[in-house]
C-alpha cells in the first residue's frame, strides 16, 4: 500500500488517539469512564499495529516517526504508575479498597466458594471416619489431636513471636494465592483449596473429640479477618489468570497489565488486615483471661465491623470518597 493511501485510510484512528492524549493533559486516565477507556485502548492497539506496518514498509519516514511518538505518548499513560504518597495510601485503605472489593466481587466470591467447598469435603469425610483425616492432615497432627484431651488448652505461647510468625505465614499464603494466578489460576485454586481442607478436617476432628467450642474460639477471633484477606488474594489470583485466558479486545499483555493493576491493589489492601489478624491471633486468641464464649462474641464483633468497613464506602452517603483513591 502506498504511504499516502495508508495515511488516508488510518488517519481518523490517529486523530482520535491524539485527541484522547490531549484530553489526558487535563483529565487523569483514572477518571475516564469505561467507554472512554475502551476507546483509548482500542486506538492505542490499532496504532501500534499501524506503527509496525509503517516501520516494515516505509522505513524511517515522517509517518513512521509520527506514529512512534504517538504510541510512546499513549504507552506512558497506560504503563506508568502513580507516585506514592501516604495520603493516597490511607485514602485507598479507608475507601478505595472496599470499593475495589465490590468491583471485583465475582472472583473473590469464587475464591471463597473454592475454600468453603474444600472445607465441606474434608469435614464430611473426616466426620464419616477419622481414618480419612490423614488424607488432609499430617498423621502426626491427627494422632496428636485424637490421643489428647483437646480441652486442656494452655496458652503458654509468646505473643510477640507468635504474632510475627502468623503474620509472615498468612502473608505468604496470600501472596502465593495471588502469584499463582500466572498459572492460569490453577495454582491459586490449589493454594485456596489446600487451606480449606485443612480447616475442615481439623473442625471434624475437634467435633469428634467434643472440643468444637474450643476449636472455633481459637479460630474465629482472628480467622474472620485472616480468611477474608486470603479470599481477596485468591480473587486477585483468579483475576490474573482470567486476564490471560480471556484477554477480550486487548492483547494478552495489555489485558494482564490492565487487570493486574486491580489485582495488585487488592493484595496491597489485605496487608493491614493480615497485620490486625496476626496481632489478634498472637495476643488475644491464646489468652486464658477470656472465656471461649467471650472470644466468639469478639469474633462476631469483628465480622460486623468488617461488613461495615466494606459497605459504608459503597453507599451514597460516602459517594465523595469514590474518587479520592484515584
Amino acid at each position: 500500500m502506498k504511504e499516502d493511501k495508508f495515511i488516508k485510510q488510518n488517519s481518523e484512528v490517529w486523530n482520535n488517539l491524539e485527541a484522547t492524549l490531549n484530553k489526558l493533559k487535563s483529565k487523569s486516565l483514572y477518571h475516564f469512564n469505561k467507554d472512554e477507556l475502551d476507546s483509548f485502548f482500542n486506538y492505542y492497539n490499532l496504532t501500534c499495529g499501524h506503527l509496525s506496518y509503517a516501520r516494515t514498509n516505509y522505513g524511517n519516514s515522517i509517518t513512521t516517526n509520527y506514529l512512534n511518538k504517538l504510541v510512546a505518548s499513549a504507552h506512558s499513560y497506560i504503563y506508568t504508575t502513580k507516585t506514592f504518597s501516604l495520603k493516597k495510601f490511607f485514602t485507598f485503605i479507608i475507601a478505595g479498597f472496599p470499593i475495589l472489593v465490590k468491583k471485583n466481587w465475582k472472583p473473590i466470591l469464587l475464591s471463597t466458594s473454592i475454600f468453603l467447598l474444600a472445607v465441606a469435603i474434608s469435614f464430611i469425610f473426616t466426620l464419616i471416619s477419622t481414618d480419612n483425616a490423614g488424607t488432609f492432615l499430617s498423621q502426626d497432627m491427627v494422632d496428636s489431636i485424637l490421643e489428647r484431651d483437646v480441652n486442656e488448652y494452655v496458652a503458654d505461647r509468646n505473643g510477640t513471636v507468635l504474632s510475627s510468625f502468623i503474620f509472615t505465614n498468612n502473608i505468604k499464603v496470600g501472596i502465593l494465592a495471588f502469584a499463582f494466578g500466572i498459572t492460569l489460576a490453577i495454582g491459586t485454586v490449589y493454594v485456596v483449596y489446600a487451606n480449606g481442607y485443612l480447616l475442615g478436617a481439623l473442625a471434624a476432628l475437634y467435633l469428634h473429640k467434643g472440643g468444637s467450642l474450643l476449636f472455633w474460639s481459637l479460630i474465629l477471633p482472628h480467622g474472620i479477618l485472616e480468611l477474608f484477606a486470603i479470599f481477596v488474594c485468591g480473587g486477585a489470583g483468579i483475576i490474573i489468570g482470567y486476564s490471560i485466558i480471556n484477554p477480550g479486545k486487548y492483547s494478552r499483555k495489555d489485558s494482564f497489565i490492565i487487570r493486574g493493576k486491580d489485582a495488585i491493589k487488592l493484595v496491597l489492601g489485605t496487608i493491614p488486615i493480615f497485620i490486625i489478624a496476626g496481632i489478634i491471633e498472637g495476643f488475644f486468641t491464646p489468652s486464658s483471661y477470656f472465656s471461649e464464649i467471650a472470644k466468639l462474641v469478639f469474633a462476631l464483633i469483628t465480622l460486623i465491623l468488617l461488613v461495615i468497613y466494606l459497605v459504608l464506602p459503597n453507599t451514597k452517603k460516602f459517594k465523595p470518597l469514590l474518587n479520592l483513591h484515584h
